[in-house]
């Protein structure tokens, strides 16, 4: 029974990981056990990207077109990304009525170098995905390349 409560507690334990990891509130030796625990499979030496997307009248957005709710929305564009697939696990910390927050983290056998390039392939994928099915306006602000998940867990 305990592994069926973990079970349903794991989607919503994996964005409080996101939002933690971005804002550097996970020490780095508590990393490697969230991951365990978590079911990611990373590792936390492993290259990652910090992306924002700036998003067009997102206030308005929130407001008038999307109802469900700014967390739906996060869980929506989650599901534009791709999941593990081509060495990538991206993870979407936050998102603000002005941007999103995503990391991409290479998995294993995927180098800084080509994360980096996949990054910015999905990137422009999302921001279409975004408009073509959600009607939300969007940019690509930044792709921060990071040493490790460590790094950044470090704050």
């Amino acid at each position: 029974m305990e592994g069926n409560s973990l079970g349903a507690l794991l989607p919503e334990m994996r964005l409080d990981f996101w939002d933690s990891l971005w804002e550097g509130e996970i020490t780095v030796n508590a990393l490697g056990r969230r991951l365990s625990v978590l079911k990611l499979p990373l590792a936390a030496d492993a290259p990652c990207c910090r992306c924002v997307l700036r998003l067009r009248h997102g206030d308005a957005y929130l407001s008038h077109i999307w109802r469900y709710g700014r967390d739906r929305l996060r869980v929506a564009v989650s599901n534009l990304l791709p999941g593990g697939e081509d060495g990538v696990l991206y993870g979407v910390c936050r998102l603000t009525p002005r941007h999103v927050y995503i990391l991409g983290c290479a998995m294993e056998g995927t180098s800084a170098k080509a994360l980096h390039a996949r990054v910015e392939k999905d990137m422009k994928k999302l921001i279409d995905a975004l408009e073509k099915y959600l009607d939300l306006e969007s940019e690509l602000k930044e792709i921060l390349p990071m040493e490790s998940i460590a790094r950044l867990a470090e704050g």
